[in-house]
Parts: C-alpha cells; sequence; structure tokens
C-alpha cells in the first residue's frame, strides 16, 4: 500500500542481489516511485523500477537513468521525474485485468454478451443507466492503458448470505478483491469507506414515482372543490352573519311597520337576504334607510367575497401547477397501484430496508394480491408505461431510463398530466469504485480527472441523461370530477329533502286544520 504517490522509496543494492526480493513484492504496481541503485564496475547505475501489476504476473520494469559518476544530480532527477509520470507507464500491453459489472438478466456469462448490452444506447431491462455510464468511463481507462479484460456479471448490487457477514453481488466482489475495477456504481454507505478508493463521482442518481394525473386516481383535487376556495371556518363565519343579517332585518322592519302602519311580510326578508348575496335584487324594496344601508352594505359585502371565490376557482381549473399526490405517503395513502422495475436495488431496499415509511408501503401497495390483469409489482418499463398511460398507475423506476420512452409512446397534452414524485430513493453522486490501496488508483484518478478537464464526462453524461420531455400546452384544464362536485350535490340534495319534510309537514297542518273545523261545525 506504500508504492504509490505519496512515497519515493530507493533500494540500495550494491551488490545487486535484491532482484528476488522485488519479484517476491506483490503490491508493486504503474504508482510505485521505486529507483533501484546497484554497483556495475566502477560507477552505480540508477534505475526506475515499476510493474503493470505484480499481482496479476506482470513483469518488473527497470529503466535505466544513469550512471551515477558519468551524469550530475539534476540530470538524474529530471530522466526519474520522466519515467515515472504517466505517459511513460500508460501502456500495459494487452495486459489481462478482472472487472465486475451487473446485468439482472439470465445466463449473462461472456464478455462478448456483457459488453454488447452495456454499449447499447437504449434501455435494457435488467440493466441501470448508471451501469452503461460506469461502463463508458471504463471504456475510456482501457482504451487510455491498452489492456484486455475478463468481466464478472453479478445478478445485483449488494445484499448478505443468510445471517453472515459475507458481502454478495457486485459490492461483494469488488470487497473481497475479486476484481481489479468496476464497470458499475456503488452508493455512499460509510462502511463501504474502508475497502474502496473512489476514482470518480459523476453521475446522480435520480429514481421516482412516474404518474399521470387523472380523475381517477382518486386524490382529492381541491381545485375542483366548490367549498375549497374558503376555510370551513370562514363558510360558518358567513352562514352567521347572513343569519344575523336576518334577525336584524326584521327587527328593523318590525319597528318601522309599527310608525308606518306598513308591515313587510316576515317570510320575505330571509329571500331578500339571499338575493342581496346572490346579487339578484330583492321584492320589495326596504323601506326605512337603516333598511336600505343594510341591503346596500350585503351587496358589497357579498361582491367582494364573489370575487375572491370566483377567481381562485377559475384560477385552479385553468392552473397547471403540480397536483395530486407529491409525496411517498401521498403516494401510499392513494389509490394509485405501484409497480417498480425488475432490478436488484429495489428488492434489496425492500428486504433490508425496514423503516416505517417502507414497512408502510410493502403493506399497502406491495404485498397486497394482484389479479391476473393488474401489473406485476416487479415489471419492465416498456409493460408499466401503457398503465401509466392510462391512468391509476404509479411506475417506479430511473428517470432517465423514462424519458425517452415517454416522448415515443405520450403526446403532448399526456406529458403535460405526468407527475414525478422523488424521495423513495436517495438521490446522490454515486461512485466509480476500486479496491481499496489498489496500484492502479492513482494512475486511473488521473485519466479520470482528464476526463473530466476535456469535457469527455460531460459528453457521456449528456448521451446518457436524456431531459424530461417538455410540456408544450400553455395550461391544461383538469375537469372537476364527482369528488370535487360531491360537496355542492349534498347541499342541493339537502335543500330538496328539506323542503319535501316542509311541504309534508305543510300538508299534515293543512289536514289537522280541515279536521278541526269539520269538528267544530
Amino acid at each position: 500500500m506504500f508504492f504509490n504517490k505519496t512515497y519515493q522509496w530507493m533500494l540500495w543494492d550494491a551488490a545487486n542481489k535484491c532482484l528476488p526480493l522485488l519479484y517476491k513484492l506483490k503490491n508493486i504496481g504503474p504508482n510505485a516511485q521505486l529507483i533501484k541503485v546497484h554497483r556495475q564496475n566502477s560507477t552505480f547505475v540508477v534505475s526506475d523500477c515499476h510493474s503493470k501489476g505484480r499481482h496479476l504476473n506482470a513483469a518488473l520494469e527497470f529503466i535505466q537513468l544513469a550512471n551515477f559518476f558519468s551524469n550530475g544530480s539534476s540530470t538524474i532527477l529530471d530522466y526519474i521525474d520522466r519515467t515515472q509520470n504517466i505517459y511513460c507507464r500508460d501502456n500495459f500491453n494487452g495486459l489481462l485485468l478482472k472487472a465486475a459489472t451487473v446485468i439482472d438478466q439470465d445466463n449473462i456469462t461472456s464478455n462478448i454478451e456483457i459488453e454488447d448490452i452495456l454499449s447499447r444506447s437504449h434501455k435494457e431491462s435488467g440493466v441501470a443507466a448508471f451501469a452503461k455510464y460506469h461502463y463508458a468511463l471504463f471504456c475510456i481507462l482501457r482504451e487510455r492503458f491498452n489492456f484486455t479484460v475478463k468481466f464478472r456479471n453479478a445478478r445485483g448490487w449488494a445484499g448478505k448470505l443468510g445471517n453472515s457477514s459475507l458481502r454478495l453481488g457486485y459490492i461483494g466482489i469488488m470487497q473481497r478483491n475479486e476484481a481489479d475495477v468496476g464497470a458499475s456504481a456503488s452508493y455512499n454507505r460509510i462502511n463501504r469507506f474502508d475497502f474502496f478508493d473512489i476514482l470518480h463521482q459523476g453521475w446522480k442518481l435520480e429514481t421516482a414515482f412516474i404518474y399521470r394525473l387523472t380523475p381517477n386516481i382518486g386524490y382529492k383535487n381541491l381545485k375542483g372543490d366548490f367549498f375549497a376556495p374558503f376555510h370551513i371556518y370562514v363558510w360558518f363565519i358567513m352562514g352567521g352573519i347572513c343569519l344575523l343579517l336576518t334577525v336584524v332585518w326584521m327587527c328593523i322592519e318590525y319597528m318601522v311597520s309599527k310608525k308606518t302602519d306598513q308591515f313587510t311580510a316576515v317570510n320575505v326578508i330571509p329571500v331578500n337576504v339571499v338575493g342581496a348575496i346572490c346579487q339578484q335584487g330583492m321584492d320589495p324594496s326596504p323601506m326605512g334607510i337603516s333598511s336600505r344601508i343594510i341591503s346596500l352594505t350585503t351587496f358589497v359585502f357579498s361582491l367582494i367575497f364573489y370575487n375572491y371565490y370566483t377567481s381562485s376557482v377559475v384560477g385552479g381549473l385553468l392552473g397547471n401547477t403540480v397536483e395530486g399526490p407529491s409525496t411517498i405517503d401521498a403516494i401510499i395513502s392513494s389509490e394509485l397501484k405501484v409497480s417498480f422495475e425488475d432490478i436488484g436495488y429495489y428488492k434489496i431496499l425492500f428486504q433490508y430496508n425496514k423503516t416505517p415509511r417502507i414497512r408502510k408501503l410493502l403493506e399497502k401497495k406491495v404485498l397486497p394480491h394482484r389479479g391476473p390483469k393488474d401489473l406485476p409489482v416487479y415489471t419492465h418499463l416498456e409493460d408499466a408505461l401503457p398503465y401509466v398511460k392510462k391512468g391509476g398507475h404509479a411506475f417506479h423506476c430511473e428517470v432517465v431510463d423514462a424519458y425517452p420512452e415517454i416522448a415515443k409512446q405520450f403526446d403532448v397534452s399526456e406529458i403535460c398530466d405526468l407527475r414525478v414524485v422523488f424521495g423513495l430513493l436517495e438521490s446522490e453522486l454515486l461512485n466509480f469504485v476500486i479496491h481499496k490501496n489498489s496500484p492502479f488508483t492513482e494512475i486511473f484518478r488521473i485519466v479520470m480527472r482528464r476526463a473530466v478537464e476535456t469535457g469527455l464526462d460531460k459528453r457521456i453524461l449528456k448521451q446518457r441523461q436524456p431531459e424530461k420531455p417538455p410540456c408544450s400546452n400553455l395550461y391544461t384544464v383538469y375537469p372537476v370530477d364527482l369528488t370535487g362536485t360531491f360537496s355542492a350535490f349534498i347541499f342541493l340534495a339537502g335543500a330538496i329533502v328539506s323542503s319535501l319534510v316542509l311541504c309534508c309537514i305543510e300538508g299534515l297542518f293543512k289536514v289537522q286544520v280541515q279536521v278541526f273545523k269539520c269538528q267544530l261545525q
């Protein structure tokens, strides 16, 4: 672990007998800074020593710098600087390295199959988008250093064997140093820093639920509820004010009628109050100045509230802001049926993550039985999008995988109806890793840094991370469903029932009056 760019070693081998010792050291690699000095006749020969990988049985390479007494020390130091940089050690001459990757498909073992799948530009089932990005980074290293590779494919990224500490999948392969370099990615976890060196961080993992906003998702749309513009206590206050206006008006009319001997029917005043609030006028007109002041202020009061009310309703119907479930908890509480991409890290999530939110998601959305016509819990993107398009389904996947397929299958208005809900998995930069204290760590890091500086990394990201298809509509009018109009229908039904009850009471009262008259006669 000390044969790296931090330490400069000098082996003073006057008798030139230390070669067997050097061949036993398996940690000498392309990062080693080792100067060997041995005696040859009357001079000392200074040589740079390194290997492309002794643990891979690569040969030790000696580059003679100078004879100690024939050149000055400054010339020797200049030669050392030249021979120990990357340009003198970047050709591995076809050295065979082992690499690990993740393809969640059956019977994928050969290099030809693995590289063919990872190099395709379109979405592949069982292959994460970030796996193809890190494979592209791996190809940069392979072309730069001229090595060959033997791939080892894992079906998943992590996991443990039973109750043991043996790690499975890609993380286990890299941790046990069974691969020299990875062609996939790793999450940032504190317990992994002891096992991996990070070569590069470029891909930000973003997974989310994708669903289409339709009336059949069963989520309360407040902008379609005709009682929603005002809070419930505002409605109660307005009702109390109307009742108070009616009582005060009746009292005023009663006092005015005592003075003028002109009495307004009591049952007309409540109708006039309703007419003033609805801005429909009143008949007969108020007689006194006080009654006219009340009617005028009632008109102004209703006008102000009417403006607030109509602007809120119209703005809600024409607005294109986010509606529907916008959090993971809202997704769980809604009537949306959820499915997940059939890929390893979701199964690991449900197996090892026991947080309250995950348990609630399992109980309400994952474990309940599904019919033969329902979308399975784990499915592929191309099978899930038709259900998402129809509505009532939410599909969780890496968003950059879904965007190209959405652009193909959805029209403009349907794209505007799509909603994306993040939060189930952490959104963070993934690590391009190599085993801890690997002889390739520093030399590979240099190439990754050069890829960032020259814009090559940005170009790969642009190819692998397509943007969400744009919504071209200026606004979308969402129809008011039964949930939004339910309160209005209840109000109307209550009025109808009340009128029927009163009608029956009036009829019974008239019958009783007729019976009483007949008895008197």
